[in-house]
């Protein structure tokens, strides 16, 4: 188990810090003893700014994960291959699937902008996986996140292009990062469509940890209902976890929903705040 880390935002919807910036996106970097990992990269070149604003060597990161195929997750890869050459990059295979989503009724392209030969040109080594991998000592890629929950569910406006063909968009791609640590397992999500109750449960059982130290990352509940809201976080409330940091596409009231039930364990972090654990405080 892993007895310190590091999480430090370096992209997500909301800054203070005058030198950063933010934008619709999120990108958390995870430094262990064993290594470092950057989780999604943001929209554009928000990332490599930041990091280069925290002082932060880009060039010492030694994976990437993606967490789905969404343009503010995956959007500042081109940008971060500059700066990390020969950059090994974990993701599910769908997600290069061409994205869309309907608003005010026209098919918007949310999706990757990019052929996967185009990114492989700029030195990016792909390793896609759809089930559960151990990346580094005790830090797992979840694979796909198996969908139990029957109040945890895909807005019918996402939809994929399957040959000339458009069809509900499950977004099996979606996968999160897993870190097994002495004080329980420390669990990011992108933007979590697989909802966060599946994705802390399916870490629970691919770590046969039962203590959650830290939730961080989206929760895709900006725009659910009230009733979708409290149900997951009452279950997540079931679950104990020690502390969670809501981002990027959670949304106010979910937001206000968690911190009305957990208080002082829900950490609210904006562009360049980092979490440490360990030796790392």
């Amino acid at each position: 188990m892993l007895s310190e880390i590091k999480l430090t935002i370096l992209c997500e919807n909301r800054v203070v810090n005058p030198n950063l910036i933010a934008e619709q996106g999120l990108s958390i970097l995870v430094e262990t003893s064993q290594g470092k990992v950057l989780f999604d990269t943001g929209q554009t070149d928000t990332v490599v700014h930041n990091a280069k604003m925290l002082g932060i060597e880009l060039s010492d990161i030694d994976k990437i994960v993606l967490s789905h195929g969404h343009f503010d997750m995956v959007g500042g890869l081109p940008y971060l291959l500059r700066e990390i050459p020969k950059a090994i990059i974990y993701s599910h295979p769908n997600i290069f699937h061409k994205k869309f989503k309907i608003k005010d009724k026209e098919r918007v392209d949310i999706g990757i902008r990019w052929e996967k030969s185009d990114i492989e040109e700029l030195g990016a080594i792909f390793i896609l996986k759809s089930k559960p991998k151990e990346i580094l000592p005790d830090v797992w890629i979840s694979g796909e996140i198996p969908r139990l929950t029957d109040y945890e569910t895909i807005d019918e406006t996402y939809q994929e292009q399957i040959l000339e063909s458009y069809i509900h968009d499950e977004i099996h791609d979606d996968m999160s990062l897993i870190m097994k640590t002495e004080q329980g397992l420390v669990v990011l999500m992108g933007c979590g469509h697989s909802g966060p109750v599946n994705t802390v449960k399916h870490a629970m059982r691919l770590t046969n940890e039962n203590k959650i130290h830290l939730l961080m990352g989206g929760m895709h509940l900006q725009s659910a209902s009230d009733d979708k809201i409290s149900h997951i976080i009452n279950h997540l409330v079931d679950l104990q976890p020690d502390f969670i940091a809501p981002l990027h596409c959670c949304g106010f009231r979910c937001i206000n929903y968690l911190f009305n039930q957990l208080h002082e364990k829900i950490k609210l972090m904006n562009v360049g705040d980092h979490y440490s654990m360990g030796s790392s405080q």
